[in-house]
């Protein structure tokens, strides 16, 4: 078609208007597509002819539209069309409708008045001069000089109209999301019969949440700055009112912020946009960063969830993870430029991948300290005696299984897993500091083999490797994948190292419900070749019921009230009492085995005791806490130690060594029935909910 074909001009003075006016002005319904006026923020510039054809060109490239308006003759009214400009190549420029107008309503009632190019941030108006129009476009001569108007502090982004839920005063109305920036949402209501637009209070705030398909990417509260439409279609601004959220619950004890050379740049497809996001790192942690954001471009929302960033360095290597931003705060760069800083906190991220990126964040803040880095062996095991960690009748205990320890070690040392964790004081090589942790249990990780070489600075290495210990458990607990509610760690009393520090903690906290030790009495029980002793009439064992564990449950509270029974995942959650535990697959696959075995004793059906069967590759654990019967004695007047010791007995045929430990609790029990026990061990457990009662309180002991 020639779009240059001649029309009569329709600025034309002596223009009349026909009755057909009237129905034209059903033609308007086009302005629903067309954005919202901005209050302008800034003052004109102009556009060069050369620049807006690139423009346009760039439209076209991105099958975009720009707004061509027209203007009634009489009452000076607006009207606007969609239309797609052509590729452009200097004065002239063809755009086709992309909801075509009917042409001979259109040149009897109005008169072209201009085109508009929308770009987020800006308006570009332009007035062109109409050459030709029909029903498929029309053709512009273009102006030598356009105008440019900022419309808006920050640009605004359209959006895959995602769903949303307006919620006020227990109404909640849906819609979707079609344009974005972070101080303004556009909204587009849907007509519901049953929530009506009228019942929106304007001047009341509500509550935005903001989803795809599989996740909710944001919820905040929000003021109303602008409602448009009509009683069909509705159209409403929203402002986000906070700039900071609380994620997490307050700390006064924080995660090192680290400035890295050369710093880091996060990378993710924008959750409302789609869009990909670029954008450098300010300073960094292991819990969290924040980032550089530009205040006309800027892309983040306090509260808005990014369900897939990359953390990247240098291109070089990468982490993935899912994150939240909590706070947007507005700042002066060296340039005496405004600029917006954000922080993001980490929610998840393969745990391997968060090893790594503390790795190298602890060596950033202490050059001596390695988490999880390749180690000789033989080293380790020269560590261990030199240091005393292995003494000599902990050795006699280990010393007939020694080639099983060291093929044991190899898995847990050589392979990467989500089970297990080294760290290491280093100096020029040489192994001076050890401490290791364990996922022994659900929610549970276990401290052990905290040792230190002899010297004058024995004492300053262990402090330190506990410092880093917390740093890294604070960093850790909050991501979903490390299933660190809880930290346990077993020390002897008379061991003054782990009992200033572990027991002066609990201690000082004074609250059991935050930090508890209970003491166990610790013995050794040897198969014998003799048949195992029946027990009595109407005493009986059989596995662990949930009512069992509720026994249980009240008992502790009453003998303690401490966390012992959450950390050991003793709190029954069920009726059917299923196998809660995935711990056994991770094992596996390093190939290592955890079991564990719950049984009850009872008297008449009235529980007395009940045992937890852990059975895992001997000394897992040196002192093989790992691999042992724990005992809880829930009835100690009415439980003889005989019962105790035949119900171990039966249970003994459950693990393959002739010889391994039994815990056995309350103490109490053990010295007022006579029990032979060996030595105590204390169990300390933090709830890693208050990490700042713990910091406060260690350092108070350092």
């Amino acid at each position: 078609m020639d779009y240059t074909e001649k029309v009569k001009k329709i600025d034309a003075p002596e223009l009349k208007l026909k009755k057909s006016e009237a129905s034209l002005r059903i033609i308007d319904t086009d302005l629903d597509s067309a954005p919202l006026s901005p209050e302008v923020l800034q003052t004109d510039r102009t556009v060069r002819r050369k620049f807006l054809v690139n423009k346009l060109n760039h439209i076209n490239f991105k099958n975009e539209t720009v707004s061509i308006n027209f203007q009634h003759l009489k009452d000076r009214q607006i009207i606007s069309f969609s239309g797609t400009p052509q590729p452009c190549l200097g004065k002239h420029l063809v755009c086709l409708w992309t909801n075509q107008p009917n042409i001979d309503q259109l040149l009897t009632a109005y008169q072209f008045h201009n085109f508009i190019i929308n770009d987020d941030q800006s308006v570009i108006t332009v007035p062109a001069t109409l050459r030709s129009i029909n029903n498929r476009g029309a053709c512009f001569l273009l102006p030598v000089k356009s105008s440019e108007t900022s419309s808006r502090k920050s640009k605004r982004f359209s959006c895959d109209n995602l769903d949303v839920k307006i919620v006020q005063n227990s109404i909640i109305f849906s819609g979707l999301l079609e344009a974005f920036s972070p101080s303004s949402l556009q909204i587009r209501i849907e007509y519901s019969s049953t929530e009506p637009f009228q019942w929106i209070n304007l001047k009341e705030n509500v509550n935005l949440i903001v989803a795809n398909d599989t996740d909710t990417l944001y919820s905040g509260e929000c003021r109303i700055l602008k409602a448009t439409g009509s009683s069909k279609k509705k159209k409403v601004i929203l402002q986000p009112i906070h700039d900071t959220i609380q994620r997490f619950n307050p700390r006064v004890y924080r995660s090192d912020r680290l400035k890295i050379t050369p710093s880091p740049d996060i990378q993710f497809h924008h959750p409302f946009t789609d869009k990909l996001a670029n954008l450098k790192v300010m300073d960094l942690s292991g819990s969290g960063l924040s980032v550089e954001d530009d205040e006309d471009n800027a892309v983040l929302l306090p509260g808005m969830i990014i369900p897939a960033m990359q953390l990247n360095f240098a291109n070089s290597f990468n982490f993935s993870c899912r994150a939240q931003v909590v706070y947007r705060k507005v700042f002066e760069n060296e340039n005496n430029k405004r600029m917006i800083k954000c922080g993001i906190a980490f929610l998840d991220m393969k745990s391997n991948d968060h090893i790594r990126l503390l790795s190298l964040l602890h060596q950033t803040n202490n050059k001596n300290f390695y988490i999880c880095n390749d180690i000789d062996m033989d080293d380790l095991w020269g560590f261990f005696f030199k240091s005393g960690f292995i003494y000599p009748k902990k050795y006699s205990f280990i010393h007939e299984n020694k080639e099983k320890i060291q093929t044991t070690y190899k898995k847990l040392y050589n392979n990467e897993s989500n089970i297990a964790r080294h760290f290491t004081w280093q100096k020029q090589g040489e192994i001076l500091g050890h401490m290791s942790m364990l996922r022994f249990y659900q929610k549970t990780w276990l401290i052990q083999h905290l040792a230190a070489i002899v010297s004058k600075d024995q004492i300053k290495v262990g402090i330190e490797i506990l410092n880093q210990i917390g740093a890294y458990a604070y960093d850790s607990h909050r991501l979903f994948s490390s299933h660190m509610d809880y930290l346990i760690c077993y020390f002897r009393p008379e061991n003054h190292f782990p009992n200033h520090f572990f027991g002066g903690v609990a201690k000082n906290i004074q609250d059991s419900k935050i930090c508890s030790i209970d003491t166990f009495a610790y013995f050794h029980y040897r198969k014998s070749s003799k048949i195992n002793p029946d027990l009595p009439a109407n005493w009986d064992i059989d596995k662990c019921s949930y009512n069992d564990l509720s026994d249980l449950e009240n008992f502790y509270e009453y003998q303690s009230g401490g966390l012992m029974l959450d950390a050991l995942d003793l709190i029954p959650d069920d009726q059917e009492m299923s196998d809660r535990h995935d711990l056994a697959s991770e094992y596996t696959k390093i190939e290592l085995k955890r079991e564990r075995r719950l049984y009850s004793l009872k008297r008449n059906s009235v529980v007395k005791a009940i045992f937890m069967l852990n059975i895992s590759d001997f000394a897992v654990n040196m002192s093989d806490l790992t691999n042992c019967i724990s005992v809880f004695v829930m009835d100690p007047d009415n439980t003889e130690s005989e019962i105790i010791y035949s119900a171990i007995s039966q249970l003994s045929e459950k693990f393959k060594e002739k010889k391994f430990p039994v815990l056995l609790y309350p103490l109490s029990y053990a010295e007022g029935h006579s029990f032979k026990y060996e030595k105590t061990y204390n169990l300390w457990t933090l709830d890693m909910q208050h990490t700042d009662d713990y910091f406060k309180n260690f350092n108070y002991l350092v």
